[in-house]
């Protein structure tokens, strides 16, 4: 196996690189009107028509001789003895030169008349008006809109030539299954192809989607050099990266060249370059938000430079809400939300990582940290490129903290009444700070149903500010367990936990703490995972033997349940935000009938919250 790579290349370095490498294939293909839209003009395209092709009526009357008409007035009307009755669009009969509308006229003895004079020409279309034949409607370059395809066909153009560039794209991994087959531990949905697909069809290319190869180097070797007999452009998906079944490099370095493998970019540092019978093929990381950005910048990039046109998004000036930090020398990528609170718009970044989808679905933008920086800080101004229409900012409602079931269906909820829920993850601390700091419309928090817990976690950073507090769900938590559990036997279990300043964890240290338990004797009570649901998974997996999660968690993984506790999941508002309508459509939705049912259905919505479904309840000493 040759040697990973080692030096990574700045990502504008690599940019250059490949437009040296890669000069545009300059293909072209003639298509049909109707199928040009979002293609590029590989000519410029002229008008075969004068149009209109001859003076016509503006709008519905008569037509009539202006030299008639003189001397009409209030007090002096004259009959249009000599005219015709004429329609919008039809042709101006000879030797008329003015159309007089028809609310402008009235009607005596079957003869109009008329109490304004006609100037020549009113309301009168002359021929080539829009254009003239032979005159250039599109330019070479322009990208083909919907709404051209309507002057195009009037202007006589039934078939254009456009700039045709063919990307291959061949799914590698053997893991892999396609879209349609329910993944078995261990497999993945292949879905890599259909972003890149979607993504540089918008920008006017012709794309294919090989079928999935699996990690055999003599197998993909085969699928490049297809794909490359076949198209302009290859994209080789996964494998690019230094595992033990990544064989992009080696695969394509016996085949050709390589340009570059490995650009300082987050996320997409794996990614490969190389020429293979003198065409790109370009290796982009399995991770699909590392492929993102892959697409993005890089093929994108080059697509634009043979001559595409690349996706429109707008850039907006807003202020990061909280301080993010990048390491010195790479360019990042960094998803965000985008909110207007009391007139000012903030960026609220979610979760970085290659393979974090979610993070982008839940983004209306991202932010470039460019490889100059070692981070921005809080209230910082910054670029954003937005990836919603800009509208779509004033409608969005930006919470900040944990994130919660209850609240996607509240999300749910909200749009439809126009507005748009972003939730962006951060700690308890972290959300009430959000709001101290006026960033956010709203913070979710959960926390232990205690007076001690809102003192400790909410109101020793807010003591001045006026809160408007929403309960949106409340959970019974409590230990997990596949088999009976007494507090003497805590300290033989396996136990999985969750992190400092969760409810789960704060119920959990305070009962340990009332029975004088030594959390120090708990194997894996360091041990934490994210989630309640990893919680859940770990222990019906049999790789712990306890932990502590929801109540229907416990019972839809077939464990018995010990309870702990409740926890509230609320919302966190200023008052002074609550008469924003938004914000206001927030809260009713909260107390909506509708959401009350769900939350009922959900085993959240109830004083006595003994699970449906007998599931195993144990009592362990107070």
């Amino acid at each position: 196996m040759s040697r990973r790579y080692l030096n990574l290349t700045p990502l504008a370095e690599a940019l250059a690189a490949m437009r040296q490498a890669f000069p545009s294939p300059g293909h072209a293909e003639t298509v049909p009107l109707h199928l040009s839209v979002g293609r590029v003009t590989a000519e410029p395209l002229y008008a075969e028509y004068s149009i209109p092709g001859a003076d016509i009526a503006r709008f519905d009357g008569y037509a009539v001789k202006s030299s008639e008409t003189l001397g009409a007035q209030d007090q002096r009307p004259l009959p249009l003895l000599a005219s015709a009755r004429i329609n919008t669009g039809e042709v101006l009969p000879p030797s008329f030169d003015a159309v007089v509308m028809i609310e402008d006229t009235w009607d005596e003895g079957g003869i109009p008349w008329v109490r304004k004079s006609a100037a020549s020409w009113q309301h009168v279309r002359h021929a080539g008006e829009d254009i003239r034949a032979g005159e250039l409607v599109l330019p070479k370059g322009h990208q083909v809109r919907p709404f051209d395809l309507g002057a195009l066909a009037t202007y006589g153009i039934a078939r254009l030539a456009v700039r045709s560039v063919r990307v291959g794209i061949v799914p590698t991994g053997s893991e892999l299954v396609p879209l349609g087959v329910a993944p078995a531990p261990g497999q993945t949905i292949e879905t890599n192809t259909l972003m890149a697909e979607a993504y540089l069809s918008r920008m006017g290319a012709t794309c294919r989607r090989y079928g999935i190869v699996p990690d055999d180097p003599d197998r993909i070797s085969d699928a490049v050099q297809t794909a490359v007999a076949e198209n302009d452009l290859v994209i080789l998906s996964a494998g690019s990266s230094a595992g033990t079944r990544d064989f992009s490099r080696d695969v394509v370095g016996a085949l050709g060249e390589i340009v570059f493998h490995g650009i300082a970019v987050r996320p997409g540092k794996p990614v490969l370059l190389a020429s293979v019978g003198g065409k790109p093929v370009l290796g982009m990381p399995g991770y699909p938000v590392a492929a993102q950005t892959v697409l993005r910048e890089v093929a994108g990039n080059l697509l634009a430079w043979w001559g595409l046109s690349p996706l429109p998004g707008e850039e907006m000036d807003v202020r990061l809400s909280r301080r993010l930090a990048s390491d010195l020398g790479f360019d990042e990528f960094v998803p965000v939300s985008v909110g207007r609170v009391n007139g000012t718009c903030w960026a609220t970044p979610h979760p970085r990582g290659g393979g974090i989808q979610m993070a982008v679905v839940r983004a209306n933008g991202y932010l470039h940290v460019p490889a100059a920086r070692e981070g921005i800080e809080a209230g910082e101004e910054v670029h954003v490129r937005l990836t919603v229409p800009p509208p779509e900012i004033a409608r969005t409602l930006v919470c900040v903290g944990q994130r919660d079931p209850a609240l996607a269906e509240l999300r749910n909820l909200l749009s439809e009444t126009g507005y748009l829920l972003h939730c962006c993850n951060a700690s308890t601390v972290g959300a009430v700070l959000a709001v101290r700091a006026n960033t956010c419309h709203a913070a979710s928090i959960c926390i232990p149903e205690t007076e001690a817990a809102w003192n400790d976690q909410v109101l020793r950073y807010l003591p001045d500010v006026d809160l408007l507090r929403v309960q949106v769900a409340r959970t019974e938590l409590g230990i997990a367990s596949a088999g009976l559990l007494d507090a003497g036997g805590l300290a033989s279990l396996r136990f999985v936990n969750r992190p400092k300043g969760t409810a789960a964890r704060i119920l959990l240290d305070a009962w340990l703490d009332r029975q004088g338990i030594d959390a120090g004797r708990i194997a894996g009570y360091e041990q934490e995972v994210r989630t309640a649901g990893a919680v859940a998974a770990a222990v019906g997996n049999g790789f712990a033997d306890a932990g502590v999660c929801p109540a229907p968690m416990a019972r839809e993984a077939g464990l018995r349940f010990t309870p702990l506790g409740y926890e509230s999941c609320e919302l966190l508002i200023r008052k002074e935000l609550a008469a924003d309508d938004g914000v206001a459509s927030l809260v009713r939705a909260a107390r909506s009938p509708e959401f009350r049912a769900f939350l009922r259905s959900m085993e959240r919505d109830r004083t006595d919250t003994d699970p449906a479904g007998g599931t195993p309840r144990d009592a362990l000493p107070a």
